[in-house]
């Protein structure tokens, strides 16, 4: 079964086109037939689809029932990402959108080796709607910067954690049943002392993953990982 998202509401009983590169895709790539059956996501709802044609790039669907969204967490998850280098950013992004972060934003910290060139937002755009397809997400998460850590809390929602390895609070402490958090990962280098204590000044709470030390690519995963389950 296919899963895509959609820029309009599909009708009831009504018939969706998709083309473009979405058409190309489902098309070319995943050689999608009459008679299948697929997913179309718009404003967190379903809406299960039977493929009537397919001409070119373009495909041509019935729309069978719908209902709301079912591949969201009932908590809400904001990371504030440090510029990684891209590989491992991308992987960030990936990675987190299967798990069910909601929001990334990335910060240019001051130990970050990344520097994202311009168009860069572009792309992380398009990897997490691939991944939120891939992973039968009920949204797309939403991708923002790069910008300074100050300007980044702007964007802080809920309950504000920082990763911090030196920290004495393990994470599965400092959740507290809130409906939304906040998770602030650093760099390979981590956070330096002056953004610590302003993460400290903003409301957040220095927390750890354990006793091992993980890299910048896997922390913010593990953590939303643990957090997204939560009732």
């Amino acid at each position: 079964m296919f899963w895509t998202f959609v820029e309009t509401t599909p009708a009831l009983g009504g018939s969706v086109q998709i083309d473009g590169k979405k058409g190309h895709h489902l098309a070319r790539v995943l050689r999608v037939r009459p008679g299948e059956r697929g997913v179309a996501v718009f404003a967190r709802r379903e809406y299960e689809l039977e493929v009537i044609a397919v001409d070119g790039a373009r495909i041509n669907a019935r729309v069978l029932t719908d209902r709301p969204a079912r591949g969201e967490a009932t908590t809400a998850v904001t990371l504030l990402q440090a510029v990684l280098p891209n590989p491992d950013f991308d992987a960030v992004l990936e990675g987190g959108t299967a798990v069910g972060i909601r929001c990334v934003v990335a910060v240019q910290s001051a130990r970050s080796v990344g520097r994202p060139p311009a168009g860069r937002l572009n792309r992380w755009e398009a990897i997490v709607e691939s991944a939120a397809e891939q992973s039968h997400r009920g949204e797309i998460p939403n991708v923002t910067g790069p910008l300074p850590l100050s300007s980044a809390l702007d964007q802080a929602s809920g309950r504000l954690l920082a990763l911090d390895p030196g920290a004495s609070l393990p994470l599965g402490q400092a959740i507290d049943g809130s409906a939304a958090y906040t998770i602030a990962v650093g760099p390979e280098g981590g956070w330096t002392d002056d953004e610590l204590a302003m993460l400290r000044a903003r409301g957040g709470v220095a927390v750890n993953l354990g006793p091992r030390i993980l890299r910048a690519r896997l922390a913010p995963l593990v953590a939303a990982a643990i957090l997204v389950q939560r009732p």
